[in-house]
């Protein structure tokens, strides 16, 4: 563990409001690329699926990449009236996300309609005790996404559902 002194303090203070000042630029670069994307520019789109691609070499940032952009895509997408689903890079394109389709989930439940995100790790659970646990807990916090009117909340429960998604 990291000594608890004040300098160490300060420090990860100041690494802490790097990091969100970064995570604002790159919000803005996304939602302006996207959007640049969506009227044909073909470099915007290039810039997209590159930085994608080099994101993708960190598990943990992509999932909150992931999430991140899912938000930006399906507010420019509904904003431009062209779809309410979201959008990731999947094989070097920018493609709408499909929806998750649960083993053993309840008909007509709102957690089997995948609310704007997708499995990073697609194996089945091992734990199949906890399965409907975490299935509940899904449809739970889906529910609970759908009401949120908070971006900084519906962020946090965006990347809560896609770390739940390989358990469900």
């Amino acid at each position: 563990m990291t000594t608890l002194t004040i300098k160490n303090a300060k420090d990860f203070a100041n690494d802490f409001i790097n990091a969100q000042t970064a995570r604002d630029t790159i919000t803005g670069l996304l939602t302006a690329s996207y959007n640049e994307h969506l009227d044909g520019n073909a470099k915007a789109t290039k810039f997209i699926i590159a930085f994608w691609g080099e994101v993708a070499k960190d598990k943990k940032a992509l999932a909150t990449l992931r999430a991140l952009f899912n938000r930006i895509t399906k507010k420019a997408n509904k904003e431009k009236g062209i779809s309410e689903k979201a959008c990731t890079v999947k094989d070097g394109e920018i493609v709408e996300v499909t929806p998750r389709v649960k083993k053993g989930a309840t008909g007509g439940g709102e957690g089997g309609e995948g609310e704007g995100g997708e499995s990073a790790n697609t194996e089945t659970v091992k734990d199949d005790a906890s399965a409907p646990r975490y299935s509940i807990a899904f449809q739970e916090l889906t529910r609970m996404l759908k009401r949120e009117k908070d971006e900084k909340k519906r962020e946090a429960l965006e990347v809560a559902l896609t770390l739940l998604a390989p358990k469900c």
